[in-house]
């Protein structure tokens, strides 16, 4: 990693209010959605992280994300949720990674963001058991998908997909999906919708 500026790499988990599968993601953001507007977190932890000799490890970062029908024509609505636990320095390096202004995957993301609705520093507890993946951010949201498998056989994975978070993804379904945040007047609940789980890695 000596050769670049910064990194981030960890677990990641998101939950949208699409059916299984969303057309999103089979379609590079291309198709409609199921509903009228994407509704969607995506939640990281930050195992192994650095932004100019700043450590970033073990921080929780949420997107929380309210997207037109078709996803890839920008537009995007944004509430940002860092973990509280960031100090002023990390705070400060996280800032300019996750608004695109250093590149990587996030400066992609920031030309499909219409408007950041806010930024809160808050309690983010982030869980991993076998084919389970749970965020929770006390008294706003608490998501959680598990792996979809057939009876005797491995979690189902989609393959060769235009994503984020990489070109692989177990498919899963929520079975805690709710988001009510009254400061922006936002609230959801995606409890039995579509969900994916995977390690991710950006840097630039």
């Amino acid at each position: 990693m000596s050769d670049v500026a910064w990194h981030l790499t960890g677990e990641y988990l998101e939950n949208c209010n699409c059916d299984i599968l969303c057309p999103c993601v089979t379609s590079a953001f291309q198709a409609p959605a199921d509903n009228e507007r994407c509704l969607v977190p995506l939640a990281m932890r930050v195992t192994d992280g650095e932004s100019d000799g700043i450590r970033l490890d073990g921080l929780g970062i949420i997107l929380v994300v309210d997207a037109p029908q078709v996803m890839g024509e920008g537009g995007w609505r944004v509430a940002v949720y860092i973990d509280e636990r960031a100090d002023q320095a990390q705070r400060e390096a996280l800032g300019p990674i996750l608004s695109g202004a250093r590149g990587g995957m996030p400066e992609f993301l920031a030309t499909l963001i219409g408007e950041q609705v806010g930024v809160k520093f808050v309690p983010i507890t982030f869980e991993s058991h076998d084919d389970t993946r749970r965020v929770t951010v006390p008294g706003i949201m608490d998501f959680e998908v598990t792996g979809v498998r057939a009876p005797d056989s491995p979690v189902m994975r989609i393959v060769n997909v235009f994503h984020p978070m990489g070109t692989d993804l177990p498919v899963a379904r929520s079975t805690v999906g709710t988001f009510n945040d009254p400061d922006y007047g936002w609230s959801f609940d995606n409890t039995g919708k579509n969900g994916h789980y995977r390690d991710f890695a950006w840097s630039a």
